[in-house]
């Protein structure tokens, strides 16, 4: 028996859902995302390890990637620094929490909802650049815009 979590099972995370939404912000907005990192999330349920998202920033050079398949890191030029690693371990619901705001990276590490290893400071940059984005207020608006369509579904049956 795998222990694999089913896809039907990463499908309802609040991961699978916010991750798209976060590619699209980067894609229109790529002047707030001009950084170099190579960010991975370790998204858990109940301690339980679900899957992983990944998001390669390069700078204005190359597009964005923001994936559930690990992308391929650039070597490394001459006279470049190699690409900082952010690796954040977070709960799907804390997720959900933290893209709204109600949970901040320094309060989420304290408390232990959020673990970050590698580049701790490619990590903060990772938050203002959200609150630059109004992360924030676009995932309330996002999350009711889906739960007045998941009402309305609702109200058919």
């Amino acid at each position: 028996m795998s222990n694999k979590p089913s896809a039907k099972a990463v499908a309802r995370l609040n991961a699978t859902t916010l991750f798209p939404e976060i590619k699209k912000e980067i894609v229109a907005n790529p002047s707030l995302f001009a950084i170099r990192g190579f960010f991975i999330f370790n998204i858990t349920k109940k301690a339980v390890p679900m899957t992983e998202w990944y998001i390669l920033l390069q700078g204005f050079d190359q597009a964005p990637i923001v994936s559930q398949k690990r992308p391929e890191i650039p070597k490394v030029k001459q006279d470049e620094q190699p690409i900082p690693v952010a690796i954040f371990q977070i709960e799907d619901s804390d997720l959900l929490n933290f893209m709204s705001g109600g949970l901040t990276g320094p309060r989420g590490i304290v408390s232990g909802k959020i673990k970050i290893a590698g580049a701790i400071e490619l990590a903060e940059q990772l938050e203002e650049i959200f609150r630059k984005a109004k992360g924030a207020e676009k995932t309330l608006a996002y999350l009711e815009h889906k739960r007045g369509k998941s009402e309305k579904a609702k109200a058919r049956l």
